[in-house]
């Protein structure tokens, strides 16, 4: 059977990314190392990986890129809303038909993260 392995997430400083997905959701680091002259952490999320790259050039990191989002179910959901709003994070909250939430916001680099209140 096929099986996710990692997400990977261009970055435009590794450190500042690192130490954002360690402190928000408490993600540790696997492994760090160096390809073709771009930095690269691994960070364990549970059930896979999160690769954030930082290339040797400047990348443009838009978050206006092809693909939607990251979703992370947190069974901490108030404490992550609170730590969102702490943050001065911009946040959109939607309320699902079953009452579940959601909430919409970016990383340090524009990446859309979606927090979810319980699964769907």
């Amino acid at each position: 059977m096929t099986s996710e392995n990692h997400i990977g997430l261009f970055v435009k400083d590794l450190a500042a990314s690192v130490e954002f997905y360690k402190d928000f959701f408490g993600f540790t680091v696997v492994k760090e190392f160096g390809s073709s002259g771009a930095k690269i952490a691994l960070l364990d999320i549970g059930g896979g990986q999160l690769e954030l790259i930082q290339r040797p050039a400047p990348l443009d990191v838009s978050p206006n890129c092809a693909w939607g989002h990251i979703a992370f179910y947190v069974p901490d959901f108030e404490v992550k809303l609170k730590k969102v709003e702490s943050l001065g994070l911009e946040k959109r909250i939607v309320t699902m038909d079953n009452g579940n939430r959601l909430c919409f916001f970016a990383d340090p680099d524009g990446h859309t993260l979606e927090l979810m209140e319980a699964g769907l």
